[in-house]
């Protein structure tokens, strides 16, 4: 395993693994329910999964180890990873579940993060991560941190 990655990030995706089948390799169908669980917003088919797990599959044994898993995990794009994060964030913060963040909502993230904002700077965040005015949904969310290039 890469020397770079972070202890806890690293910890995170055992978790993750370990979900799948209490560590066990996983098959297919494992994997297919624990990316669902883990990013609600994952619009991949079977197909995709599938391809997914024919690609980290190296020894072609029908089951994908842990070893397997976190070389193909963490040799993939950070992004991919932060997006899920982003996604879990996104699920904390809305206190009301509704599937949007109000500005309530977003005023209380810049308040947690001790971030002092003026009412005037908050209309306008809303504005921008919220163009349709009903509330900061998640496309919205993810939208603004790939524009921060995160």
């Amino acid at each position: 395993m890469p020397q770079k990655t972070n202890k806890s990030f690293e910890e995170k995706c055992r978790a993750f693994f370990e979900q799948a089948n209490g560590g066990d390799p996983v098959t297919p169908g494992q994997l297919a329910r624990v990316i669902r669980k883990a990013c609600p917003s994952f619009e991949g088919s079977d197909q995709d999964i599938a391809q997914m797990f024919m690609a980290v599959n190296t020894d072609n044994n029908d089951t994908i180890s842990w070893e397997e898993f976190s070389s193909a995990l963490f040799a993939r794009d950070i992004k991919e990873v932060t997006r899920a994060e982003l996604e879990e964030t996104f699920k904390k913060l809305d206190k009301d579940n509704s599937g949007k963040l109000s500005r309530e909502e977003v005023k209380n993230l810049m308040t947690d993060l001790e971030i002092p904002i003026e009412e005037d700077a908050l209309d306008q965040t809303m504005a921008q991560a919220d163009p349709d005015n009903n509330g900061v949904d998640i496309k919205e969310f993810l939208a603004l941190f790939k524009d921060l290039n995160v």
